[in-house]
């Protein structure tokens, strides 16, 4: 898997696995996980009470749900397509340290999917049967497997905990974020399905023509307002803990210590205390629009607050997924592996060495080599073709963590090779050949 890099106009390669991430986990992790348990625990209050609404309620969710299934695995298996062709390195390295959990996903994965289907389409003849409501709680169970699965890959990504020394999957999975990541993940399905039903609800009330469908209508939007008002205020608890265990997982993990500095008082303080803002609005506009007034929820400018609402909660999870992912930055693994996909034992020079060194096989660092007159087209060679453009652009393209367009006015030939040999911490020092270094340093140097 050592073929050159792709580049993505634009967005650039992280951008782009970040949109597709922001599609799949709103639309398709937090509602498949959600949905299944509403529908089940509304089928349970429908026989228990009597009331039918709560059976239209959980048999259009349990609807709602199988398409999702089906729609949102293209999510999935796009997260896995543009990993490979944009990070193969990394990928084959998550996919070798979580290769039995990836194993037990497809099989959670089947279950959530198969337990959906059965569960909605044996409705009619079975609802409010103890045998149906298990049918449901199975399905449940699969998607929250499936979530369990990947959230220990996610959150391994920031805090690797004790897998650097043990190399044991259990460290890997099980790291010092795992938990509380997974039930940040775990209220935000609630959350996420209460918002997403609060949407059905006013497309209900669009299309009802009689009072009783208005009164549904009215009815299911306070119910699933209640749904996402109550998740949303819970999250406070668990992101609190996440916090926390981010702090101890990070501090001793990489040269740059903790990355909660970043969230509190740095670069990424705007989207972190922004999504936490935005969501207290939309627990407002919830409050008022669809818990306490549904009716004046139903109204046109009720209708154009709740759709706000969603808004902003989708929003809010786009900027806390962007602050995690950005945080770990210059890393993809915290203190692991570096954007460029180089693992940082192997830029220390610990990796194991296939031979002993020699002479002729001694790797050499930039600032190593021996200063010599370089050729800039074999140097461009060299940053298109390595791991240069992994991090870095030039006119746009490439890497988003710095762009070297006109280094060559900001700093001298020397300076640059002294940059690549001894460079500041969490960029890896370029370790090519004497010959690459030196067309390296002729390129960049030249790009006035």
């Amino acid at each position: 898997m050592n073929w050159p890099p792709i580049d993505v106009p634009i967005l650039g390669r992280s951008g782009l696995i970040a949109l597709i991430a922001l599609l799949h986990i709103p639309f398709f992790v937090n509602f498949v996980m959600g949905a299944p348990v509403i529908a089940v625990i509304s089928e349970w209050l429908g026989k228990r009470t009597g009331n039918p609404r709560y059976d239209q309620f959980s048999k259009h969710l349990a609807t709602m749900a199988f398409v999702t299934v089906g729609v949102g695995a293209f999510g999935g298996i796009g997260l896995v397509a543009t990993n490979i062709g944009l990070f193969p390195r990394f990928f084959a390295t998550g996919a070798g340290i979580f290769f039995w959990p990836l194993v037990l996903e497809i099989g959670a994965f089947l279950l959530e999917a198969i337990g959906i289907a059965v569960y909605r389409y044996t409705w009619e003849k079975n609802k409010h049967k103890t045998g149906h409501m298990v049918i449901g709680w199975v399905a449940a169970f699969g998607a929250w497997l499936s979530g369990f699965i990947i959230n220990g890959l996610a959150s391994f990504m920031l805090t690797p905990g004790k897998w650097v020394q043990s190399k044991q999957i259990i460290d890997a999975w099980f790291n010092p974020s795992f938990l509380p990541s997974f039930t940040h993940r775990a209220v935000a399905a609630f959350s996420i399905t209460g918002f997403f039903m609060i949407i059905y609800s006013l497309w209900m009330a669009g299309r009802s023509k009689t009072d009783e469908e208005k009164t549904y209508a009215e009815w299911s939007l306070r119910y699933a307002g209640k749904w996402a008002l109550i998740a949303t205020a819970l999250q406070f608890f668990p992101g609190v803990w996440y916090l926390t265990s981010v702090e101890r997982g990070t501090s001793l993990a990489a040269p740059e210590g903790s990355v909660v500095p970043k969230l509190l008082n740095g670069q990424l303080t705007f989207f972190w205390f922004g999504g936490i803002i935005l969501a207290a609005t939309a627990i407002l506009l919830v409050y008022f629009l669809s818990v306490q007034n549904p009716k004046q929820g139903l109204k046109p400018l009720g209708h154009l607050g709740l759709i706000l609402s969603v808004l902003l909660i989708i929003t809010t999870t786009a900027f806390m997924g962007f602050t995690r992912e950005r945080s770990r930055k210059p890393y993809l693994v915290y203190g692991v592996i570096y954007g460029n996909q180089m693992m940082v034992d192997m830029m220390k020079g610990n990796a194991p060495a296939a031979a002993p060194p020699t002479e002729t096989n001694q790797p050499q660092t930039a600032n190593e080599t021996e200063a010599g007159t370089g050729d800039p087209a074999a140097g461009q060679v060299v940053f298109e073709t390595g791991i240069c453009k992994a991090c870095h652009s030039l006119n746009g393209d490439g890497g988003s963590i710095k762009a070297l367009d006109g280094v060559g006015d900001r700093r001298s030939a020397e300076n640059i090779r002294e940059l690549l040999g001894a460079p500041p911490e969490g960029m890896p020092p370029f370790t090519g050949s004497p010959e690459e270094v030196n067309n390296l340093v002729a390129f960049l140097s030249g790009l006035k």
